[in-house]
């Protein structure tokens, strides 16, 4: 048993096994120490790592959180949107079409709608014109009822706070100012863009007010499991009966181009920030000491005292990967403090268009785990390739040079 040459394996390899980890051990100790001699140091790289990154987390998170309730938006829709179409664009068509397809084999209904800008005292509103019975279930009356009889509208809590009315209110919009419409009831969402820009009406009102009576911008087709072949029949329906020519889109094709859109914003918005921490790598070489003359000697020193280049720069990258993970945290809950205390200013009109026009409204935001994780690897990054070069070229030369000032 004793003879056994896997018990000599294993102890040769413990005490070599002991002896790596203390030596590990006692670069960490080394790297904590040079931490605390220098906390100036270290407090103005983790200043800089927080003002560097906070605005890339906070974009991301608005980013990621506006993206969440377009798709939330998307999945309440329908199965299949209709429009007219006119040189490859949507165009209204009639409200007779709706009666056509609901003909069709599989579909289990369609409602009509009318949707549409304008402006009332300066600010921007959506108008959906909409039998109130198709009203999207987040959509949910707090106060007061639904439109009932012609000029009825609802209208969401936080527009309506912004521009001070209530319910009994009566106003006209700019679109057409010889009609008046009365709030008959307020509702809240979800989907906090909602709130501050939709008002909800009949969409005999809206089409009033658009002027294009007997027309909807659309139709929404809700069908039994497996539609696409109804898909294909909408699409014949022109050919096989007179009718305007139709243009079809699914839930699945308008979520895409939705995540499209906002795939495009981050990445424009992440292709500028590239840039930004493009030059923050050299800068954090500077501002953490690693090239300047006080540590320069302090690698001359441990040169000198015999320490090998290895573990000066295993030291000094366990130095800045402690920096990094102390950073992170710091990064998240000052973007938290952007998005959430501040409204995401300066950042809002970038992801959300026309937020600039719209009464107030909490930004949506998320946090995790997308962009904890990038920043939390960017961190570790900057700080990384930002010091070990420096480190690396006062490490490679005689101790003697190193030391001069």
């Amino acid at each position: 048993m004793d003879d056994d040459p896997r018990n000599a394996c294993l102890f040769t390899f413990g005490p070599r096994a002991s002896a790596s980890f203390a030596a590990h051990r006692a670069l960490c100790v080394e790297a904590v120490y040079q931490l605390l001699k220098s906390p100036a140091r270290s407090a103005v790289v983790l200043v800089f790592l927080v003002t560097l990154l906070t605005p890339f987390a906070a974009g991301l998170a608005v980013s990621e959180g506006v993206r969440d309730q377009y798709a939330a938006a998307v999945r309440e829709g329908p199965d299949v949107y209709i429009t007219g179409d006119t040189y490859g664009s949507n165009a209204p068509l009639p409200v007779s079409t709706a009666d056509r397809i609901a003909a069709l084999h599989g579909v289990t209904r369609v409602v009509p709608r009318v949707i549409g800008r304008t402006y009332t005292q300066g600010t921007f509103l959506a108008i959906l014109g909409i039998d109130p019975t198709a009203l999207p279930a987040s959509i949910r009356l707090v106060e007061g009822h639904e439109p009932t009889a012609g000029g009825d509208v609802m209208i969401g809590r936080r527009a309506a706070k912004y521009l001070r009315i209530r319910v009994g209110s009566q106003f006209s919009l700019s679109r057409k100012s010889d009609l008046t419409f009365r709030v008959v009831g307020l509702f809240e969402s979800p989907l906090t863009a909602w709130e501050a820009d939709l008002m909800v009406m009949s969409f005999g009102d809206a089409a009033d007010l658009f002027g294009t009576p007997d027309k909807a911008t659309d139709l929404m087709v809700w069908t039994r499991p497996g539609y696409e072949r109804i898909i294909d029949a909408i699409v014949r329906l022109p050919q096989e009966e007179p009718g305007p020519l139709l243009r079809v889109q699914t839930k699945d094709l308008v979520g895409r181009y939705t995540q499209r859109g906002f795939n495009v914003r981050a990445g424009i918005f992440a292709g500028f920030y590239a840039i930004v921490l493009g030059l923050g790598i050299p800068c954090i070489g500077v501002i953490s000491g690693l090239g300047v003359s006080e540590r320069r000697r302090e690698t001359g020193v441990m040169k000198a005292l015999g320490w090998q280049t290895r573990e000066v720069l295993e030291m000094v990258a366990i130095e800045h990967l402690i920096v990094g993970l102390v950073s992170v945290p710091l990064i998240l809950v000052a973007a938290t403090a952007w998005v959430d205390l501040l409204g995401a200013r300066g950042l809002k009109v970038f992801f959300v268009p026309n937020s600039e026009i719209m009464a107030p409204f909490p930004i949506p935001w998320r946090l995790f785990p997308v962009p904890a994780l990038p920043v939390g690897m960017l961190a570790l990054v900057l700080t990384m390739v930002g010091g070990l070069y420096s480190t690396w070229r006062a490490a490679v030369v005689p101790p003697a040079e190193a030391m001069k000032t």
